[in-house]
């Protein structure tokens, strides 16, 4: 789940962006002005907060992986930290709404689909995953679902099957009027050791 000043950071950009207008403008404005910018501001904050895909501004390096999105094999190799998670995430939560964006130039799925996401263990897919999708890393802290890349009117809980804090599947909403099915996995990599002779 977001924090409340980060969202109220990114609302107050959104909103500045949209109106053509630079931070600095904000000392000029009459206090008539400035008190409906924060008005505005609040409402996109709050509407930000349960619809993270709509106002997914993608970086460079991640459009340039979006746009292979029409191959039929793809993946992304990055550094650590520069939003390889995040990218594969958001493009998750595109494909299981069928909700793109004007600016996405791969395949576009106009049904319902299944999909499945994996991490090295529940711990990871929960923390990562789980946190990146659905918002929260507890499936049980209700206010949190719908905070990440699938928003809140997709997630259809009655059907969302879990294991503690973990969610291991849920059916989202997907604009053709079906559900699509989300899937979370884990796979175990066994370490191979080996004995060193002298």
């Amino acid at each position: 789940m977001l924090d409340s000043a980060v969202l109220m950071r990114r609302a107050i950009r959104y909103v500045c962006d949209a109106n053509g207008l630079r931070p600095d403008n904000l000392g000029f404005m009459t206090s008539d002005v400035r008190s409906q910018f924060q008005e505005l501001c609040f409402n996109t904050q709050e509407h930000m907060r349960y619809n993270q895909l709509e106002y997914f501004r993608p970086f460079d390096h991640q459009m340039r992986f979006f746009a292979t999105g029409a191959a039929e094999r793809r993946g992304i190799l990055a550094a650590n930290r520069i939003g390889k998670t995040v990218s594969t995430c958001y493009e998750t939560a595109m494909h299981l709404t069928g909700r793109y964006p004007s600016w996405w130039q791969g395949r576009r799925w106009d049904k319902n689909i299944t999909a499945m996401v994996a991490g090295e263990g529940w711990q990871q897919v929960a923390m990562v995953l789980q946190q990146e999708l659905l918002g929260t890393q507890d499936i049980k802290i209700s206010d949190a679902l719908g905070t990440g890349a699938i928003p809140r009117e997709c997630i259809v809980t009655e059907t969302m099957r879990n294991d503690g804090a973990n969610c291991l599947g849920v059916e989202i909403r997907h604009r053709s009027g079906q559900n699509s099915y989300l899937v979370f996995a884990n796979y175990t990599q066994e370490v191979r050791q080996c004995r060193v002779l002298n």
